[in-house]
């Protein structure tokens, strides 16, 4: 979301996210309010989000470390050193973590599913909850579909917020993918087994002012940018433009 308060650009990850993915739907979007096609929501991740972060907040309570950390042989704790309307706010879609672009002055923010700590650095440990059913479960940081590279660009983001906010961040960001394709369950029983998997990932963050700089040229600008190439919206109006054309041309020829 973008918003504009007595002069100054307000923008959430998301919207800066949809600018790297298609600057074109962005601009009509921003500029001219032309939305692009939308997609339904995902109740049953959501449900598993909610769920999670009440398992975390438990052992938060307690001072204790999740099961998964001692699985993967991680010193780590959910991160205890913030009051619980802070967090709440980090994790509200709407506040967020917030901070200010240094090369732009843009307010940037983020909502964060939870934060962990890396007790043998004494270091926050950036990470996201991921839902998933696949029998072959894809590593993100190798992936080519354009999705998964907008997880990387969510840790990135998420740790350089954090980092703004002179937090002390883990050079490695985590997902922790709940993956509901356990082939020994071989009947409903109004329930879904979850395997649980850690992914690290390098987190990157020097891009993040330059793809604003942009981003903010955009917006100020009055010249269409071109399509994103992963941008199935563009691709799609481009394919249905060709075929008219060519339908066309061949009842003229007629």
């Amino acid at each position: 979301m973008i918003i504009l308060i007595g002069g100054t650009m307000k923008i959430s990850r998301s919207k800066w996210d949809s600018f790297i993915k298609c600057p074109l739907c962005f601009y009509l979007l921003e500029k001219h309010k032309i939305k692009p096609p939308s997609t339904p929501g995902f109740p049953i991740n959501s449900r598993v989000d909610a769920l999670l972060k009440e398992e975390f907040d438990e052992l938060r309570a307690k001072g204790k470390p999740h099961p998964i950390f001692e699985e993967y042989k991680l010193n780590f704790v959910p991160y205890n050193g913030l009051d619980e309307e802070t967090l709440r706010k980090y994790r509200h879609n709407f506040s967020g973590v917030r901070a200010t672009s240094k090369k732009t002055g843009i307010e940037i923010y983020g909502a964060l599913d939870d934060l962990w700590l890396n007790k043998d650095t004494d270091e926050i440990v950036v990470l996201d909850y991921k839902a998933t059913s696949n029998k072959n479960l894809e590593d993100y940081t190798t992936s080519s579909k354009h999705y998964h590279k907008g997880y990387l660009r969510q840790l990135d983001f998420y740790a350089y917020l954090l980092q703004l906010n002179d937090f002390k961040v883990h050079d490695t960001g985590y997902w922790l993918i709940c993956n509901a394709a356990d082939q020994s369950q071989t009947s409903f029983d109004k329930k879904v087994n979850f395997k649980t998997t850690l992914l690290p990932y390098k987190l990157k963050t020097d891009y993040i002012e330059d793809i604003l700089v942009d981003l903010k040229a955009c917006l100020d600008s009055d010249k269409y940018p071109k399509s994103g190439q992963d941008c199935d919206n563009c691709r799609w109006y481009n394919e249905k433009r060709r075929l008219s054309e060519e339908i066309r041309s061949k009842i003229e020829k007629k």
